[in-house]
């Protein structure tokens, strides 16, 4: 998502901002930060500049005064010849500012860290707890995690088996919601390998998720016949491309990949507790102590 938002369009942002009178402190600078940017902001030929919202902003802890603001930016695609449809695509981005000087990121001096990279909005509302996410628990509990992951990300077939298993064991406690999200650059077989869970999933094979963290698969290809030839044997599927391509299966693809994008999400796993990015990935354990 970073590569694609930094193709699309340029922030140039520049320690200034003057705040205008309107109702509220917080909606004058909002207001002026929005207006700031659609300035500050370059979009290239193929695309046009709708609108820009705040989604969501953070205050600092150790920056008081200072807050992050996560953007939502929609852009229009110029029509083609052939197209009729005017097509809106939205990017994400989040910048910082205390109310009269914007800027684009803090670097931390000692560790040259960027403040940025570790911003996360929260999850808001019941839009990321859907019933065909739930891939365990139940949705009445306590506890409600979001799980962000890729199947052949080395990090998540160590991280996600026991997840899995901590909320197998306390279903009552524990509501995981999953999410996919293949890191395509790094996994060329990622995208083949989720839609074939799906496959299988919509077939009413049980534990389809957890059976493929247990086989690790590491093809390095994106041959989908290869793929799913090695999926088939590990899972006991008979699984096609004609399969993986349905669109109820594509849909429900694109709708992941669309929530990874709208909590700007980069890697995997990324982790959710109750709203809020778990950075350490190990608040369910605690929890599930209490």
């Amino acid at each position: 998502m970073t590569r694609l938002m930094s193709k699309l369009w340029i922030l140039t942002l520049l320690s200034s901002g003057i705040v205008s009178a309107k109702s509220t402190k917080e909606e004058r600078v909002e207001k002026n930060l929005v207006e700031y940017v659609k300035r500050a902001i370059n979009v290239n030929k193929d695309f046009k500049l709708q609108d820009i919202r705040v989604k969501q902003s953070k205050e600092l802890d150790k920056l008081p005064g200072w807050k992050v603001y996560f953007l939502d930016i929609d852009l229009e695609v110029n029509k083609k010849k052939k197209q009729k449809k005017k097509e809106i695509m939205t990017v994400h981005d989040k910048i910082f500012s205390n109310g009269t000087f914007i800027v684009r990121d803090f670097v931390n001096i000692i560790n040259k860290g960027s403040l940025k990279d570790k911003m996360a909005p929260d999850l808001e509302g019941k839009d990321f707890y859907k019933a065909d996410h739930l891939l365990y628990g139940n949705p009445d509990a306590k506890m409600k995690i979001v799980a962000f992951s890729d199947p052949i990300c080395p990090f998540c077939q160590t991280y996600m088996p026991k997840l899995l298993k901590a909320v197998k064991e306390n279903p009552d406690k524990i509501a995981l919601y999953y999410y996919h999200f293949p890191l395509t650059m790094l996994h060329k077989e990622a995208p083949t390998i989720i839609k074939a869970i799906l496959v299988a999933e919509n077939q009413g094979i049980k534990d389809v998720v957890e059976k493929v963290y247990a086989a690790k698969f590491a093809l390095d290809s994106d041959d989908d016949k290869k793929i799913l030839k090695a999926f088939n044997k590990a899972i006991g599927t008979k699984i096609t491309e004609k399969d993986i391509n349905e669109q109820k299966i594509l849909v429900h693809y694109s709708e992941d990949l669309e929530a990874a994008g709208k909590l700007m999400i980069g890697g995997t796993p990324t982790i959710y507790v109750n709203g809020k990015k778990d950075y350490s990935r190990s608040k369910y354990k605690e929890m599930i102590k209490k």
